[in-house]
């Protein structure tokens, strides 16, 4: 079971998926990175291995073909 938000988004499949926002009542935000935010502001597509095997994350690659739609996207296997 989850024990958070936090660690729902840790969840995620790819590392630089995993962030959750949230707009605060005074208008500052919080930010869910739980595994950092260096691979998405690197563009970078890695599986999160806390979720995804490495056959669910080749399916995941052919089905949403990130490098097709973000070409400067870097990806890791």
């Amino acid at each position: 079971p989850l024990t958070s938000t936090t660690d729902g988004v840790a969840t995620w499949p790819e590392t630089a998926t995993a962030v959750a926002v949230r707009l605060r009542e005074d208008g500052g935000l919080d930010i869910a990175a739980p595994l950092g935010l260096d691979d998405l502001l690197d563009g970078v597509w890695r599986r999160n291995e806390r979720r995804v095997t490495d056959a669910e994350y080749q399916a995941r690659i052919e089905r949403k073909q990130p490098n097709r739609r973000w070409p400067a996207v870097t990806m890791r296997v």
